[in-house]
């Protein structure tokens, strides 16, 4: 249950709630994880156990899904103030 738990915190922190394909996987780990609990709760071990790998599954996927994202902002960002760059030391033609 930790290792699920902890791949969703980590999602988190890398803001898996701020991109919606991320954030949906990292609230049906958050759900699964509820579940797992309660399977628990009632003695259901093995059908938690199968809710949690599932859980870190879908965790995980989104913490890959919230670096994807966060690489293409920094990629986007790397080139609009390379091209700001160019542009201001870029000679002005005269006619």
């Amino acid at each position: 249950m930790a290792e699920a738990e902890a791949a969703s915190r980590s999602a988190r922190e890398v803001g898996a709630d701020s991109q919606p394909a991320a954030k949906l996987k990292v609230t049906l780990a958050d759900e699964q994880i509820a579940e797992a609990k309660a399977r628990i709760a009632k003695g259901d071990n093995e059908r938690a156990t199968y809710l949690l790998v599932r859980a870190r599954a879908d965790a995980e996927l989104a913490l890959a899904l919230a670096h994807e994202q966060n690489a293409l902002n920094e990629k986007q960002k790397a080139v609009e103030q390379s091209s700001s760059t160019l542009e201001a030391n870029t000679p002005k033609a005269t006619p």
